[in-house]
């Protein structure tokens, strides 16, 4: 049985009518024939049971109006009933009354006036003097009474016929289709209901439906959480009574990501209208913890630039064993902990950028993105728009969508800015702003964005000389320079040379071998542009080395070095035969020969590889001599 749909019916014609058109369509909702009390019984438990439409009407239809809040559907009078109830009491008597409430009345006395038949016209008010009305017509000549089942009740009790109205079919199937109608519009309505309810529930905000007596007519259950104190009273009020809600409803105005503090919780409250044709009927406030909405910028910061802003050196990965190293090092590691500005100083290629990220992933903003611009490198238009960032349409060529600059791409994380003695007055300026009050301006807008970040600065110029120039500022100078780390250069840590040389051929041809002479010869050279510029030459050795070994020699060659006389065999190649060779020279080679083989204890194949020579012309020579 479907008990969506019930119906109230007050008499037997109604019930037998009705069932048979349920029987022909179908269908199975239950039918009652009940009035007064019984009537209100009856609809209450289905009501409380899930039945959302009732079909009745007359008396029944007024009882349920009082007394049950649900869909009713009125089977409507017809002047066709009328017509029939009529017929049939003529045939007892003339002298007939009918009894109708409300629509049931009007239809009567319309037929009345169109038809001009003669019959009583009676509007019981109220239903309790039926009884009254019908004794007191009775006893005055009345002998057939048209009503429903109250007034059947009534004439049976003090002998008169009665005569139950019609029910006319259409005005059935008229009901009935208009309940399975609204059914089907309720059902969907409830299913539109739960599917955004459950979509609001879902969300991550906290959702509060406002009306326009200020008055919550919807909260999903996150909002009921952030609203929640310690002992899970909602703090409704705290909401409601805020002036910024108050406005949208008044004024219509909506207001976004404002801060305020209910209960335990820090929450970012933004504020929109409701409306329909332009007219404010309330307010829709959404709500979120604030360090929720913090980390949630901070990872659309991190999508919207894939190519990610990461510190990828370590201390681990700086080379070198040197005290002067070391002691930079340790030096280093406390400025890490710290949260002041710091100025890298030292030569060209010295390894600031490779400090400066080593200190982000020592410091606790480790998990933050790491930013790095080379201020020298970029001219003055294009630096100010990278460092600051710039609205929609604020310069020629400017992206269509506007661009955030590395303060803001770097937010909570450290900038790094290479060669910042090179930055005009103007950027120097806006360094300083950035600096003191926590916040930039993007170019071509006037709206302040905060911003939280560390700054790492390098630089390989004498500042100082630079501001009595005036070619830099030097209140920003003590702001960058709050704590400096000086760099030492290679000619400071020679002693680093040969692990660095050998860090580099690591990695980047671990097959190939360099001889300890070579190595000498590499740590006596100057290197003017430091562990770039050894870089360099390292790698235009591997580039060369055609036997995987890099020996004194190469170098040599390579880096077109003018030996002395005394080293003039090391850096060239014996030849096969002596024919040409002067007596001198001879002399000359054949001391080397045995000098090499006195330090390699007669092993002739590294005597070979010392000499440069080939162990066939090795043992000619020494068959020679």
């Amino acid at each position: 049985m479907n008990k969506d749909i019930i119906i109230l019916s007050a008499s037997t014609d109604f019930t037998q009518k009705f069932s048979k058109l349920l029987k022909n369509r179908k269908l199975d909702y239950p039918i009652f024939e009940c009035t007064g009390d019984k009537t209100i019984e009856i609809a209450r438990q289905f009501v409380d049971e899930g039945t959302k439409i009732i079909i009745a009407r007359g008396r029944n239809l007024e009882l349920l109006r009082q007394n049950i809040n649900t869909i009713l559907i009125d089977v409507r009078y017809t002047y066709e009933d009328m017509y029939f109830s009529l017929k049939n009491a003529k045939q007892h008597s003339d002298k007939i009354a009918y009894i109708g409430f409300n629509l049931a009345y009007d239809v009567a006395a319309k037929f009345k006036s169109i038809s001009k038949e003669n019959f009583l016209l009676i509007d019981p008010q109220p239903v309790s003097d039926i009884d009254e009305i019908v004794k007191k017509y009775s006893t005055n000549g009345i002998k057939v009474f048209i009503g429903g089942i109250t007034v059947a009740n009534a004439a049976k009790k003090y002998g008169v016929k009665n005569v139950m109205i019609e029910v006319d079919e259409t005005s059935l199937e008229i009901a009935l289709n208009e309940a399975i109608s609204l059914l089907n519009y309720e059902l969907e309505r409830r299913k539109n209901y739960e599917t955004i309810k459950q979509v609001l529930n879902s969300t991550t905000e906290g959702i509060i439906g406002i009306d326009q007596y200020s008055q919550i007519s919807y909260i999903n259950d996150r909002a009921k959480k952030f609203l929640s104190d310690e002992n899970n009273n909602l703090l409704i009020d705290e909401i409601v009574n805020l002036p910024i809600i108050n406005n949208t409803i008044k004024q219509g105005t909506a207001k976004y990501n404002e801060l305020l503090e209910i209960g335990n919780n820090s929450l970012v409250l933004s504020s929109r209208p409701l409306k329909i044709d332009n007219k404010v009927f309330g307010a829709v406030a959404s709500i979120q913890k604030s360090d929720y909405v913090q980390n949630a910028e901070k990872e659309i910061r991190k999508k919207l630039n894939p190519k990610g802003h990461i510190a990828k050196k370590n201390f681990s990965d700086i080379i070198g064993e040197s005290k002067v190293l070391t002691t930079t090092i340790e030096k280093a590691k406390k400025f890490a902990k710290s949260s002041s500005t710091i100025l890298i100083t030292g030569p060209s290629g010295a390894g600031k950028e490779i400090f400066a990220q080593s200190i982000h992933n020592y410091s606790d903003r480790r998990n933050e993105p790491f930013v790095a611009i080379n201020c020298a490198a970029l001219p003055k238009s294009i630096l100010e728009s990278e460092l600051f960032g710039y609205v929609k349409g604020a310069f020629t060529g400017a992206r269509p969508e506007g661009k955030a600059g590395i303060f803001e791409l770097a937010h909570n994380g450290t900038v790094f800015l290479d060669e910042v003695g090179e930055t005009s007055q103007d950027i120097q300026a806006k360094l300083l702003r950035v600096i003191q009050e926590k916040e930039i301006i993007r170019i071509g807008d006037d709206k302040v964005i905060p911003v939280d970040v560390r700054i790492i600065s390098a630089t390989n110029k004498n500042l100082l000389e630079r501001i009595e120039k005036n070619k830099f500022r030097e209140d920003l100078y003590y702001r960058l320079c709050v704590l400096e780390l000086k760099l030492p250069s290679l000619e400071e840590r020679k002693e680093d040379i040969p692990l660095l040389i050998k860090h580099f051929i690591s990695n980047n041809a671990p097959n190939i071998k360099i001889t300890k002479e070579a190595l000498m010869l590499l740590s006596d050279l100057p290197y003017n542009g430091n562990i770039r510029h050894l870089q360099n030459i390292v790698e235009r050795l591997i580039v060369m080395c055609e036997n995987n070994i890099i020996d004194n020699y190469l170098v040599s060659q390579v880096l077109d070095l003018k030996p002395t006389d005394s080293e003039k065999r090391f850096l060239q190649p014996f030849s096969e035969e002596q024919d040409d060779e002067t007596p001198e020279l001879i002399k000359i080679e054949n001391q080397l020969i045995k000098d090499a083989l006195k330090k390699y204890n007669g092993n002739k194949t590294k005597v070979a590889k010392e000499l440069g020579m080939s162990y066939t012309t090795l043992w000619r020579r020494l068959k020679k001599m």
